[in-house]
């Protein structure tokens, strides 16, 4: 029985080396749409931390309660504010700026403070010559430390007498998490676009034989809260405008039937795409199984993807299933469907405004 499930394991183990193999990996670059549509007349977006606290007095004992410091927690709106305009600024969408003042607002805030008056938005516009603002309106957040016995491993001893041993120690967790309100307001038609809570959290480890020393090794809380105050920020970026994605694609690189599999493969690779192309259709007028036929128009809907060709892609793409049957072809044409949806997206959400 042992002697059956190791003969397995090996021979599924050659499978997927010779699988991955006969295979090369391309990465491209595309735009996402946003999760929302923004009106396009909003070109220039004014992003304004709205999380000063109605009373000092009651931040601090809030903070102290919450064992989080107000200069602390402001660190981790700067944070998250700063990833959000940057993470805006690598999408063609917006013309973005930071305003100067921090107004009133929801720092520890569970829920939404009341929106801010148009007449309050219009001023901001008016002195920013902005046409939408983006304000971060609470922000909360939370850092928990735990601890539990654990078995470690220890280097003693130097030279030949090195070993390693195992010792008693201590696992020390820190779960940092946050809990962020922003909303986005369109002037001219006096809306607010979206209202929307994003929440993060991330856990941290360390292991040593003492809990101070365990402790040590973890993330202190000032970061935490920052590293996840940023995964909020780029979170909501995502949601409000198309932002660049990387996607890995892979093509077929090797035939022992077909050799023009490997040459237009070896074009791919160093990026000659249409010399590529050519030679996966010229290889289909040679002998070839269904299944290598099949290869050929999947690879050659990838090259026309790669350059841009998408209708094209899609054509060959459904070729490579409906003439041989290569099941491949079917999963990449609906691939592509979406991806031929979501760019009509994207141009519909950066379209210029009608005047």
């Amino acid at each position: 029985m042992h002697v059956r499930k190791l003969l397995t394991v090996i021979i599924l183990s050659g499978f997927f080396s010779l699988l991955f193999s006969c295979t090369k990996n391309v990465s491209l670059t595309r735009l996402v749409p946003a999760e929302i549509n923004v009106p396009n007349h909003v070109q220039r977006l004014l992003i304004v931390d709205r999380t000063q606290p109605e009373s000092q007095g009651v931040a601090i004992i809030e903070g102290i309660l919450t064992g989080e410091a107000p200069f602390e927690v402001k660190n981790a709106i700067d944070a998250t504010l700063a990833t959000i305009q940057q993470e805006l600024n690598t999408s063609p969408r917006y013309e973005v700026i930071r305003a100067r003042e921090r107004l009133k607002g929801g720092l520890f805030a569970q829920t939404f403070p009341q929106p801010l008056s148009w007449e309050q938005i219009e001023t901001l516009c008016r002195n920013y010559e902005a046409d939408g603002v983006l304000t971060l309106e609470k922000f909360s957040s939370d850092f928990v430390v735990t601890e539990k016995k654990v078995t470690i491993k220890k280097e003693v001893g130097s030279g030949n007498d090195a070993r390693t041993i195992e010792v008693p120690g201590i696992q020390a967790e820190g779960v940092a998490s946050v809990q962020v309100g922003f909303r986005l307001y369109d002037p001219q038609n006096r809306n607010i676009v979206d209202q929307g809570d994003f929440g993060k959290t991330n856990l941290w480890s360390a292991e040593a034989e003492t809990k101070t020393q365990a402790l040590a090794l973890l993330i202190d809380k000032v970061q935490a809260t920052r590293y996840v105050g940023q995964l909020a920020g780029a979170a909501y970026a995502r949601r409000v405008a198309p932002m660049y994605l990387n996607i890995n694609r892979s093509f077929y690189a090797k035939s022992k039937k077909n050799p023009a599999l490997g040459v237009g493969a070896r074009y791919a690779e160093v990026n000659e795409w249409e010399n590529a192309i050519q030679a996966w259709e010229e290889g289909l007028s040679l002998p070839s199984d269904a299944k290598t036929s099949g290869k050929l128009c999947y690879n050659v809907a990838l090259g026309h993807e790669v350059l841009g060709d998408l209708l094209s892609a899609k054509d060959w793409a459904g070729k490579a299933y409906t003439l041989y049957g290569f099941k491949g072809g079917r999963t990449y044409a609906r691939e592509l469907d979406q991806r031929m949806l979501e760019e009509e997206m994207v141009r519909q959400q950066l379209a210029p405004a009608v005047e």
